[in-house]
Parts: structure tokens; C-alpha cells; sequence
């Protein structure tokens, strides 16, 4: 009578049976003296997120990173548990990068140097093993963190041209409507070349800020619940693709409201509605190219374990 109960799958082990009392301590402590160390950049980090919308995404990569550890940590409990000094090393090695870079004033690298402390924690406390687990979860932090103004503009630039281009493309086809663009600037004219709206490709639409956004949710999704290893690169494959499309989307819609004459549409709060829609716009686009994967590709033991009888 108590066969059945024996094919109940096992659970997966807790992070108390995993870390215990002892470890729970170590981490905490270790954490409460990184978090110390780099105040200055993680308030820094905070801030921006919080002032710059395209930025506001940070939030939810460190507790989707948190999430990714979480999800393995059966493989985790399964790893050998080691202490190494090398990480000891690496922890030396990014605490004087952090110092040399807070010295000579390098920005970017400062919360850089941080992921190398963690990892060097990582490998002194339970070794290497568990920071090959761990490390793509503790990589994906690195699009928390903004880079440099000038790599901004060294690749906005380009993002806002091309997304110029497709919309001169697309708004001449309109009837009655001639396209003349200048560089990010373009200006819809009439059949009589009078004058029907003039606008510039933001950079804020169209650049580094919402590719870094669209790129962050393709990540998300590709590895929110176990996939492929395939799965999840067709969507790194396409995630700059997704985004330049969802730009460019924007920016059409933007002119056509400038053009049929509901400018009030085309600024303010129903602007950023819009960012939002596009944004919902590259969810919608994700979830198909997930659900084609699922379903239009079937496993060749999921089909050869299908009963003869059932092809009748």
C-alpha cells in the first residue's frame, strides 16, 4: 500500500541544508564588509537607476541574479565544497584595482572591480566549483552597471541613424507625405512641400539606453525557467535584433503622431506610455520566438516514447 508514496519526486535541498548556521554567518559577514567597501559605488548605482528610467531595470537584476543561484542550487548542493586561498588572491587583486581606479579616477571600472571581489569570495569560502555555478549569475550584473558617457555616444549615434533611416522609409510611404531627412532630423512635407512636422530621433528612444533595456529582458526571459542550451542562445541571437525593431517601431509611431497633427500625443506622459507599449511590444516578440522553440521543436524521446496505438 506504500509503493506510491516512493515515486514522489525528491525535493530539492534548501539553502539551510546547503550553507547551514555556519555558513549563513561567513556569508553575512562577508557580504556586510563588501557592501562597506563599495558603498560609494552601490548608492552611485542606486541613484542612477533611480534617476534615469532607461536605467530602472536595475533593480531587477540583482534579485534576478539572486534568482539564477537560486534555481541551481541543486547542482550547487551537489558541487565540492573547498576552500581556496586563490580567492584570497583575486579578492587582493580587485580591492587594489578598486583603489587604483578610486585613485586615478577611473569611473567605470570601480563597481567592476566588485564583481572580482565576490567571486574571489566565492572560491575562498567553497572554491571553484561553486563559482562555475555561479558565475553567469554574478556576469549578468555587469548590465546593472552603466558604462562610460562616451561609449554612450560612441553607439548611440550610430542606433540613432539607423533608426532615422527605417523611419524616413517608413513614414514615405504614407500617401500625400515626402520624407526629407538630415542626418537624426527629419521633416515630413506635403504634396505642396509645405511643412507637416519636423522631429529628431531622441537618443534616449533610440540608443545604448533602451538597447541595454531590451537586451536585459531578452536575458531575463531566455533564463527565467530551465531551457536549452540552444533555446537560450537563439534568444541571445536575437535580443539587439528585437530591440532595434521595437526602437524603430517607436519612432514611426512618434512621427506618424507628429505628422497627423497629435503632437500632445508624442510627448509628456503618453510619450513614456509609449516607451512602455514597446517595451510590451519586446515582450510579446520574446514569448512567440519562446513558444515556437516549445512547441514546434519536439525532443526525439518525447516523440519516441509516444504509445504505437496512439498514431491509429
Amino acid at each position: 500500500m506504500t509503493e506510491g508514496r516512493s515515486s514522489r519526486r525528491p525535493s530539492l535541498p534548501g539553502w539551510a541544508d546547503i550553507i547551514g548556521t555556519r555558513g549563513a554567518v561567513q556569508i553575512g559577514v562577508i557580504a556586510a564588509l563588501i557592501v562597506w567597501l563599495y558603498w560609494d559605488q552601490v548608492y552611485r548605482l542606486v541613484w542612477f537607476w533611480r534617476s534615469e528610467l532607461d536605467w530602472s531595470h536595475g533593480f531587477l537584476i540583482v534579485p534576478f541574479s539572486l534568482y539564477l543561484i537560486h534555481q541551481d542550487r541543486d547542482r550547487i548542493a551537489q558541487a565540492r565544497i573547498q576552500q581556496c586561498w586563490s580567492g584570497a588572491a583575486m579578492m587582493a587583486v580587485g580591492i587594489w584595482a578598486y583603489a587604483f581606479c578610486v585613485k586615478n579616477t577611473i569611473v567605470y571600472p570601480q563597481a567592476m572591480t566588485m564583481l572580482v571581489v565576490i567571486a574571489g569570495a566565492v572560491v575562498l569560502m567553497v572554491g571553484w566549483q561553486v563559482l562555475r555555478h555561479t558565475a553567469f549569475p554574478m556576469a549578468f550584473l555587469i548590465l546593472a552597471m552603466p558604462p562610460p558617457e562616451r561609449y554612450y555616444r560612441s553607439i548611440t549615434q550610430p542606433l540613432q541613424q539607423f533608426a532615422a533611416a527605417i523611419s524616413d522609409l517608413a513614414l514615405g510611404l504614407l500617401p500625400g507625405v515626402t520624407m526629407v531627412r538630415n542626418g537624426i532630423n527629419l521633416s515630413a512635407l506635403d504634396v505642396s512641400g509645405n511643412e507637416l512636422a519636423q522631429f529628431t530621433v531622441a537618443g534616449a528612444c533610440s540608443g545604448m539606453r533602451s538597447l541595454l533595456a531590451f537586451i536585459t529582458l531578452g536575458m531575463m526571459m531566455a533564463f527565467l525557467t530551465p531551457r536549452p542550451i540552444w533555446h537560450r542562445a537563439v534568444m541571445v541571437l536575437i535580443v539587439v535584433p528585437v530591440a532595434l525593431f521595437c526602437n524603430c517601431i517607436r519612432v514611426v509611431v512618434t512621427g506618424l503622431l507628429m505628422i497627423y497633427d497629435w503632437s500632445d500625443f508624442a510627448s509628456g506622459t503618453a510619450h513614456s506610455l509609449l516607451g512602455i507599449g514597446t517595451f510590451a511590444l519586446g515582450i510579446l516578440i520574446y514569448s512567440f520566438v519562446l513558444y515556437l522553440m516549445d512547441h514546434l521543436f519536439v525532443d526525439e524521446t518525447e516523440a519516441g516514447s509516444t504509445p504505437a496505438g496512439a498514431s491509429a
